[in-house]
């Protein structure tokens, strides 16, 4: 039994780069965009040098595409793969770095399939029995699992508690479509219906559709998905930064002073900096950063590691330089590209 109050990751078997161990994996929907150029795929995350031919890939960059019927018309990036319909699949030539996509009654036929890596989708609503028992056996099935009813969280998690009673170990892609009048609206349900799955120990990736006023953006899909991964402490994909709201106890302009340290350390992928504007609380509010800056008394810095002050009462001149000396003495320093 599931301890309610621990995290615990679903545990899952490993299809090709999906699954067990591996942090969970980013598709991006490019089956309705027009893509003709290498160019075209730099909104998710993959920027190409025409003058080099080479390609180059981000902390935040997309692993799988799905290109629905219109596979790209040049090869994809190093370490990507396509996601291709299942009738597309079958008559184009790359059978191996292009995968399928399959629906419910394909995937149940004998129909023919990829060696390494098969993708099944399926909505809540056609999750039976038998294609869970299905999915069982086979060991390069990955689920790209869709709900449309308006409690996504609680349908997604009462299908993941199904397979989790019966053992299945196939890995879960989640995939969403949002659209919402402001993007307020769009990051609140992102968070809420994708976030609480993933800090649940459910999930092995997730593809998300996010849009304002009708408008579906692929740039702001890809870097939502990342967000919400990165607030689930499930995959770390660059610095974040856990500020106080500011009170009448804050010794310093919080806005301008987490400014100037993200200007310094916005390269470190995956270091934690709380920013605090007191003392008092201060610690408690950080309590899971991997350095802090806390306001200690006027133009005075305290400086942590994790919860370890480390230079207590420092002037704030020279507070940013101290906290980079930290980080260096750490190793966890690397110079900006």
């Amino acid at each position: 039994m599931r301890n309610p109050y621990a995290y615990h990751r679903r545990p899952t078997r490993a299809v090709a780069s999906i699954g067990h161990d591996n942090v969970p994996r980013v598709f991006v929907n490019l089956s309705q965009s027009i893509i003709t150029r290498m160019e075209d795929l730099t909104s998710v995350g993959h920027d190409y040098d025409g003058a080099t031919d080479k390609w180059t890939m981000r902390d935040q960059s997309a692993e799988f595409f799905y290109m629905g019927g219109r596979p790209l018309p040049f090869m994809a990036p190093s370490g990507t793969r396509q996601v291709l319909d299942y009738d597309t699949w079958l008559t184009h030539d790359d059978k191996f770095y292009c995968v399928p996509l399959f629906d419910v009654e394909n995937y149940l036929s004998e129909a023919p399939r990829h060696n390494v890596l098969n993708v099944v989708r399926c909505d809540v609503s056609t999750l039976s029995e038998d294609l869970i028992q299905r999915l069982s056996g086979d060991s390069t099935a990955v689920l790209l699992l869709s709900s449309n009813a308006r409690s996504y969280y609680t349908n997604m998690r009462a299908a993941c508690d199904a397979m989790l009673m019966q053992a299945n170990t196939t890995p879960i892609i989640f995939e969403h479509v949002l659209q919402a009048p402001s993007l307020d609206e769009v990051v609140l349900f992102a968070a809420t219906d994708l976030g609480g799955l993933f800090v649940d120990g459910f999930g092995d990736g997730l593809m998300l559709s996010v849009g304002t006023q009708g408008n579906m953006d692929n740039a702001l899909s890809l870097r939502l998905a990342f967000n919400v991964l990165q607030a689930a402490r499930t995959r770390m994909s660059k610095t974040e930064y856990i500020s106080c709201p500011s009170c009448g106890r804050t010794l310093f302009d919080l806005q301008e002073t987490t400014s100037l340290i993200r200007s310094h350390t916005d390269h470190l992928k995956g270091v934690k900096i709380g920013i605090m504007g007191c003392i008092v609380n201060g610690p408690g509010e950080m309590a899971d950063a991997d350095y802090g800056y806390v306001g200690s008394g006027p133009e005075r810095i305290t400086l942590y590691r994790g919860q370890e002050i480390v230079q207590r009462n420092i002037p704030t001149a020279g507070a940013v330089d101290a906290l980079i000396d930290i980080i260096k003495t750490d190793a966890r320093w690397i110079e900006r590209a």
